[in-house]
Protein backbone atom coordinates (compact mmCIF):
# COMPACT_ATOMS: atom_id res chain seq x y z
CA UNK A 1 0.00 0.00 0.00
CA UNK A 2 1.52 3.94 -0.88
CA UNK A 3 2.48 5.19 2.54
CA UNK A 4 -0.05 7.96 2.97
CA UNK A 5 0.23 11.64 4.37
CA UNK A 6 -1.95 14.78 5.04
CA UNK A 7 -0.84 18.28 4.34
CA UNK A 8 -0.66 18.97 8.59
CA UNK A 9 1.73 17.83 10.80
CA UNK A 10 0.24 14.71 12.15
CA UNK A 11 2.29 15.27 15.79
CA UNK A 12 -0.43 17.58 17.06
CA UNK A 13 -3.81 15.84 15.47
CA UNK A 14 -6.26 13.22 17.08
CA UNK A 15 -5.97 9.57 16.04
CA UNK A 16 -9.37 8.70 15.07
CA UNK A 17 -8.49 5.04 15.77
CA UNK A 18 -8.68 6.20 19.42
CA UNK A 19 -11.39 7.59 21.25
CA UNK A 20 -11.16 11.57 21.43
CA UNK A 21 -10.55 12.49 25.35
CA UNK A 22 -13.92 13.61 27.05
CA UNK A 23 -16.07 12.55 23.91
CA UNK A 24 -19.76 11.82 24.94
CA UNK A 25 -19.91 9.18 21.70
CA UNK A 26 -17.74 6.86 19.94
CA UNK A 27 -18.18 5.46 16.83
CA UNK A 28 -15.96 2.74 15.92
CA UNK A 29 -15.83 0.99 12.71
CA UNK A 30 -19.83 0.92 12.45
CA UNK A 31 -21.29 -1.41 9.78
CA UNK A 32 -25.02 -2.14 9.06
CA UNK A 33 -26.28 -4.50 6.54
CA UNK A 34 -30.02 -4.85 5.88
CA UNK A 35 -31.57 -8.13 4.41
CA UNK A 36 -33.42 -8.03 1.37
CA UNK A 37 -35.25 -10.39 -1.23
CA UNK A 38 -32.34 -10.06 -3.28
CA UNK A 39 -29.73 -10.84 -0.36
CA UNK A 40 -28.08 -8.99 2.42
CA UNK A 41 -27.30 -5.29 1.61
CA UNK A 42 -24.12 -3.20 3.28
CA UNK A 43 -25.65 0.23 4.04
CA UNK A 44 -23.13 1.54 6.55
CA UNK A 45 -19.17 -0.16 6.21
CA UNK A 46 -16.10 0.90 8.77
CA UNK A 47 -18.00 4.19 9.91
CA UNK A 48 -15.81 5.95 12.45
CA UNK A 49 -16.14 9.66 14.41
CA UNK A 50 -16.61 11.01 17.69
CA UNK A 51 -18.79 13.65 19.19
CA UNK A 52 -17.65 15.88 22.02
CA UNK A 53 -20.16 17.60 24.95
CA UNK A 54 -21.81 20.53 23.68
CA UNK A 55 -20.73 19.87 19.91
CA UNK A 56 -22.25 19.80 16.65
CA UNK A 57 -21.09 17.45 14.04
CA UNK A 58 -22.79 17.40 10.67
CA UNK A 59 -22.93 14.29 8.43
CA UNK A 60 -23.65 15.50 4.96
CA UNK A 61 -24.12 13.32 1.52
CA UNK A 62 -26.46 12.60 -0.93
CA UNK A 63 -29.77 10.89 -0.49
CA UNK A 64 -29.14 7.09 -0.16
CA UNK A 65 -25.60 7.06 1.27
CA UNK A 66 -25.92 5.71 4.51
CA UNK A 67 -26.87 8.81 6.63
CA UNK A 68 -30.11 7.96 8.33
CA UNK A 69 -29.09 4.20 8.75
CA UNK A 70 -25.96 5.61 10.56
CA UNK A 71 -28.57 7.68 12.83
CA UNK A 72 -30.65 4.57 13.54
CA UNK A 73 -28.05 2.44 14.46
CA UNK A 74 -26.72 4.87 17.32
CA UNK A 75 -30.10 4.17 19.39
CA UNK A 76 -29.88 0.58 18.41
CA UNK A 77 -32.40 1.04 15.56
CA UNK A 78 -30.98 -0.75 12.50
CA UNK A 79 -29.14 -3.76 12.92
CA UNK A 80 -25.52 -3.16 13.32
CA UNK A 81 -23.42 -6.29 12.28
CA UNK A 82 -20.29 -4.88 13.18
CA UNK A 83 -17.97 -2.07 15.06
CA UNK A 84 -19.69 -0.41 18.44
CA UNK A 85 -21.25 2.65 19.47
CA UNK A 86 -20.29 3.96 22.94
CA UNK A 87 -22.27 6.14 24.76
CA UNK A 88 -20.27 7.73 27.75
CA UNK A 89 -18.14 4.85 27.95
CA UNK A 90 -21.17 2.23 27.82
CA UNK A 91 -21.71 -0.20 24.50
CA UNK A 92 -25.29 0.68 23.18
CA UNK A 93 -24.78 -2.29 21.41
CA UNK A 94 -24.91 -4.89 24.39
CA UNK A 95 -27.99 -3.02 25.86
CA UNK A 96 -30.98 -5.09 26.31
CA UNK A 97 -34.37 -4.14 25.51
CA UNK A 98 -35.27 -2.48 29.14
CA UNK A 99 -32.12 -0.98 29.82
CA UNK A 100 -32.52 0.68 26.05
CA UNK A 101 -36.02 1.75 26.27
CA UNK A 102 -34.36 3.46 29.43
CA UNK A 103 -31.21 5.27 27.50
CA UNK A 104 -33.69 6.37 24.56
CA UNK A 105 -35.42 9.95 25.19
CA UNK A 106 -33.31 9.96 28.68
CA UNK A 107 -29.60 10.05 27.59
CA UNK A 108 -30.11 10.20 23.66
CA UNK A 109 -32.89 11.72 21.70
CA UNK A 110 -33.91 11.64 17.97
CA UNK A 111 -35.65 14.21 15.95
CA UNK A 112 -37.03 11.93 13.09
CA UNK A 113 -36.78 12.61 9.57
CA UNK A 114 -40.70 13.81 8.88
CA UNK A 115 -42.27 16.84 10.92
CA UNK A 116 -45.31 16.03 9.08
CA UNK A 117 -45.36 12.31 10.15
CA UNK A 118 -43.58 12.08 13.97
CA UNK A 119 -46.38 13.22 15.79
CA UNK A 120 -49.32 11.00 16.70
CA UNK A 121 -52.63 12.44 14.72
CA UNK A 122 -55.40 11.44 17.50
CA UNK A 123 -53.54 12.67 20.90
CA UNK A 124 -52.99 15.83 21.96
CA UNK A 125 -49.70 17.40 22.11
CA UNK A 126 -49.82 17.64 25.55
CA UNK A 127 -50.63 13.70 25.54
CA UNK A 128 -47.34 12.96 23.68
CA UNK A 129 -45.48 15.07 25.51
CA UNK A 130 -46.11 14.36 29.22
CA UNK A 131 -46.17 10.67 28.12
CA UNK A 132 -42.87 11.23 27.04
CA UNK A 133 -41.49 13.17 30.19
CA UNK A 134 -43.07 10.62 33.02
CA UNK A 135 -41.14 8.08 31.18
CA UNK A 136 -37.87 9.42 32.17
CA UNK A 137 -38.81 11.47 35.06
CA UNK A 138 -39.94 11.19 38.33
CA UNK A 139 -42.59 13.46 37.74
CA UNK A 140 -46.15 13.67 38.30
CA UNK A 141 -48.71 14.36 35.88
CA UNK A 142 -49.21 18.19 36.77
CA UNK A 143 -45.50 18.63 37.40
CA UNK A 144 -44.98 17.14 33.92
CA UNK A 145 -47.61 19.44 32.39
CA UNK A 146 -45.44 22.03 33.50
CA UNK A 147 -42.65 20.63 32.33
CA UNK A 148 -44.04 20.46 28.85
CA UNK A 149 -45.33 24.16 28.98
CA UNK A 150 -41.90 25.19 29.69
CA UNK A 151 -39.89 22.83 26.98
CA UNK A 152 -42.91 24.53 24.84
CA UNK A 153 -41.74 28.13 25.22
CA UNK A 154 -38.13 27.47 25.17
CA UNK A 155 -38.30 26.55 21.60
CA UNK A 156 -40.37 29.76 20.59
CA UNK A 157 -43.95 28.20 20.25
CA UNK A 158 -46.25 31.20 21.90
CA UNK A 159 -49.08 30.59 24.17
CA UNK A 160 -47.70 26.97 25.12
CA UNK A 161 -50.38 26.08 27.75
CA UNK A 162 -53.17 26.24 25.41
CA UNK A 163 -50.94 24.37 22.68
CA UNK A 164 -50.76 21.43 24.53
CA UNK A 165 -54.43 20.84 24.04
CA UNK A 166 -53.93 21.04 20.54
CA UNK A 167 -53.68 18.42 17.85
CA UNK A 168 -50.87 17.93 15.62
CA UNK A 169 -53.01 18.55 12.43
CA UNK A 170 -54.11 22.30 13.97
CA UNK A 171 -50.16 23.75 13.90
CA UNK A 172 -47.97 24.02 10.87
CA UNK A 173 -44.82 22.15 9.52
CA UNK A 174 -42.36 24.19 11.18
CA UNK A 175 -44.64 24.39 14.99
CA UNK A 176 -44.61 20.47 14.45
CA UNK A 177 -40.81 20.38 14.08
CA UNK A 178 -40.15 22.56 17.31
CA UNK A 179 -42.68 20.10 19.21
CA UNK A 180 -40.70 17.48 18.45
CA UNK A 181 -37.61 19.09 19.23
CA UNK A 182 -39.44 20.70 22.50
CA UNK A 183 -39.70 16.53 22.83
CA UNK A 184 -36.69 15.16 22.20
CA UNK A 185 -34.94 17.78 24.68
CA UNK A 186 -37.97 17.53 27.44
CA UNK A 187 -35.23 14.90 29.52
CA UNK A 188 -31.95 16.97 28.89
CA UNK A 189 -30.43 14.22 26.70
CA UNK A 190 -26.63 13.96 26.22
CA UNK A 191 -26.76 13.26 22.90
CA UNK A 192 -29.52 15.12 20.36
CA UNK A 193 -29.80 12.76 16.97
CA UNK A 194 -31.26 15.80 14.15
CA UNK A 195 -31.78 13.53 11.12
CA UNK A 196 -33.01 15.95 8.31
CA UNK A 197 -34.82 18.40 10.90
CA UNK A 198 -35.91 20.95 7.97
CA UNK A 199 -36.92 18.63 5.17
CA UNK A 200 -40.27 20.11 3.80
CA UNK A 201 -40.15 23.40 5.34
CA UNK A 202 -39.68 26.64 3.72
CA UNK A 203 -35.89 28.88 3.57
CA UNK A 204 -37.05 31.10 6.09
CA UNK A 205 -38.37 28.31 8.68
CA UNK A 206 -35.42 25.92 8.14
CA UNK A 207 -32.89 28.72 9.55
CA UNK A 208 -34.98 29.41 12.58
CA UNK A 209 -35.18 25.69 13.36
CA UNK A 210 -31.08 25.88 12.78
CA UNK A 211 -30.87 28.66 14.91
CA UNK A 212 -32.72 27.04 17.75
CA UNK A 213 -30.49 23.89 17.91
CA UNK A 214 -27.43 26.38 18.29
CA UNK A 215 -29.26 28.26 21.17
CA UNK A 216 -30.14 25.65 22.43
CA UNK A 217 -26.66 23.39 22.03
CA UNK A 218 -25.05 26.31 23.96
CA UNK A 219 -27.90 26.53 26.76
CA UNK A 220 -28.14 23.07 27.63
CA UNK A 221 -24.46 21.86 26.35
CA UNK A 222 -26.35 19.06 24.27
CA UNK A 223 -24.07 17.28 21.74
CA UNK A 224 -25.71 17.47 18.32
CA UNK A 225 -25.59 15.12 15.62
CA UNK A 226 -26.82 17.04 12.66
CA UNK A 227 -27.91 14.60 9.62
CA UNK A 228 -28.56 16.46 5.91
CA UNK A 229 -28.44 16.21 2.38
CA UNK A 230 -27.56 19.74 2.07
CA UNK A 231 -23.95 20.90 2.92
CA UNK A 232 -25.43 24.56 2.76
CA UNK A 233 -27.03 24.44 5.79
CA UNK A 234 -24.52 23.26 8.23
CA UNK A 235 -22.01 26.25 7.32
CA UNK A 236 -23.02 28.46 10.32
CA UNK A 237 -23.64 25.97 12.49
CA UNK A 238 -21.69 22.78 12.80
CA UNK A 239 -18.61 22.73 14.67
CA UNK A 240 -17.29 19.82 12.61
CA UNK A 241 -18.37 18.07 9.12
CA UNK A 242 -18.47 14.69 7.92
CA UNK A 243 -19.01 13.80 4.34
CA UNK A 244 -20.88 10.24 3.61
CA UNK A 245 -20.71 8.45 0.29
CA UNK A 246 -21.81 5.10 -0.57
CA UNK A 247 -21.74 4.02 3.23
CA UNK A 248 -18.77 5.30 4.23
CA UNK A 249 -17.29 8.33 5.61
CA UNK A 250 -15.18 9.83 3.22
CA UNK A 251 -14.01 12.69 4.89
CA UNK A 252 -13.75 14.56 8.00
CA UNK A 253 -12.90 17.95 9.40
CA UNK A 254 -14.19 21.40 11.28
CA UNK A 255 -15.92 23.55 9.45
CA UNK A 256 -13.76 25.64 8.62
CA UNK A 257 -11.59 23.84 7.21
CA UNK A 258 -14.07 21.31 5.19
CA UNK A 259 -15.35 24.95 3.13
CA UNK A 260 -11.76 26.76 2.95
CA UNK A 261 -9.97 23.27 1.74
CA UNK A 262 -11.59 20.53 0.44
CA UNK A 263 -9.79 17.74 -0.26
CA UNK A 264 -12.38 14.74 -1.57
CA UNK A 265 -13.30 15.22 -5.06
CA UNK A 266 -16.78 14.28 -4.18
CA UNK A 267 -16.73 16.66 -1.26
CA UNK A 268 -15.69 19.65 -4.01
CA UNK A 269 -18.52 18.63 -5.76
CA UNK A 270 -20.86 19.04 -3.53
CA UNK A 271 -19.24 22.12 -2.74
CA UNK A 272 -19.31 23.46 -6.10
CA UNK A 273 -23.32 22.31 -6.56
CA UNK A 274 -24.31 25.03 -3.81
CA UNK A 275 -25.61 28.40 -5.56
CA UNK A 276 -23.45 31.39 -4.83
CA UNK A 277 -25.23 35.02 -5.89
CA UNK A 278 -21.18 36.26 -5.64
CA UNK A 279 -19.96 34.32 -8.97
CA UNK A 280 -20.72 34.58 -12.03
CA UNK A 281 -21.89 33.59 -14.52
CA UNK A 282 -25.26 35.12 -12.64
CA UNK A 283 -27.89 33.26 -14.07
CA UNK A 284 -25.92 30.51 -15.44
CA UNK A 285 -26.60 26.79 -15.21
CA UNK A 286 -25.75 25.10 -11.68
CA UNK A 287 -22.47 22.80 -11.42
CA UNK A 288 -23.87 19.23 -10.55
CA UNK A 289 -21.80 16.13 -10.30
CA UNK A 290 -22.01 13.59 -12.96
CA UNK A 291 -23.87 10.22 -12.74
CA UNK A 292 -25.27 8.95 -9.66
CA UNK A 293 -24.52 7.10 -6.50
CA UNK A 294 -24.05 3.23 -6.20
CA UNK A 295 -27.10 1.58 -5.16
CA UNK A 296 -26.35 -0.35 -1.42
CA UNK A 297 -24.73 -3.50 -2.25
CA UNK A 298 -23.59 -2.70 -5.88
CA UNK A 299 -20.66 -0.93 -5.25
CA UNK A 300 -18.16 -0.65 -7.79
CA UNK A 301 -14.84 -2.21 -6.91
CA UNK A 302 -11.86 0.18 -5.59
CA UNK A 303 -12.99 3.60 -4.83
CA UNK A 304 -17.16 3.73 -4.62
CA UNK A 305 -16.94 7.29 -6.46
CA UNK A 306 -14.45 6.25 -9.13
CA UNK A 307 -17.01 6.42 -11.93
CA UNK A 308 -18.09 9.55 -10.86
CA UNK A 309 -14.50 10.98 -10.59
CA UNK A 310 -12.78 13.57 -12.85
CA UNK A 311 -9.47 13.02 -11.55
CA UNK A 312 -9.73 9.15 -10.78
CA UNK A 313 -6.69 7.16 -11.47
CA UNK A 314 -5.86 3.09 -12.35
CA UNK A 315 -5.31 1.80 -9.38
CA UNK A 316 -8.63 3.27 -7.71
CA UNK A 317 -10.26 0.45 -10.04
CA UNK A 318 -9.33 -2.28 -8.15
CA UNK A 319 -7.70 -0.75 -4.28
CA UNK A 320 -10.22 1.02 -1.66
CA UNK A 321 -8.29 3.86 -0.53
CA UNK A 322 -7.06 3.92 2.92
CA UNK A 323 -8.13 6.82 5.83
CA UNK A 324 -5.57 9.01 5.67
CA UNK A 325 -6.62 10.18 9.76
CA UNK A 326 -5.64 13.71 11.46
CA UNK A 327 -7.92 16.57 12.25
CA UNK A 328 -8.48 16.43 8.54
CA UNK A 329 -9.03 12.85 7.50
CA UNK A 330 -10.30 11.84 3.70
CA UNK A 331 -10.53 8.43 1.82
CA UNK A 332 -8.76 9.12 -1.37
CA UNK A 333 -5.77 8.37 -3.09
CA UNK A 334 -5.15 11.28 -4.47
CA UNK A 335 -3.60 12.08 -1.09
CA UNK A 336 -1.49 9.44 -0.51
CA UNK A 337 2.13 9.07 -2.34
Amino acid sequence: MPEAFITTSKNDLPDQTEPMPGAVLNVRDLAVHYKTDDGTVPAVNGVSFDLMPGETYAIVGESGSGKSTVALALLALAPVVGGAVRLAGRDIAAMGRTELRRLRGREIAMIFQEPMTSLNPVLTLGYQLVETIRLHQPLDRPAARLRAVEMLAKVGISDPARRLDQYPHELSGGMRQRVMIAMALSCNPRVLVADEPTTALDVTVQAQILSLLDQLRAELGTAILLITHDIGVVAETADRIGVMYAGQLIEQATASDLFETPLHPYTRGLLASVPRVDLPPAGGPLAALAGTPPRPGNTPPGCPFRPRCADAMAHCTTMPPEVLRGRHSVRCWLHAR
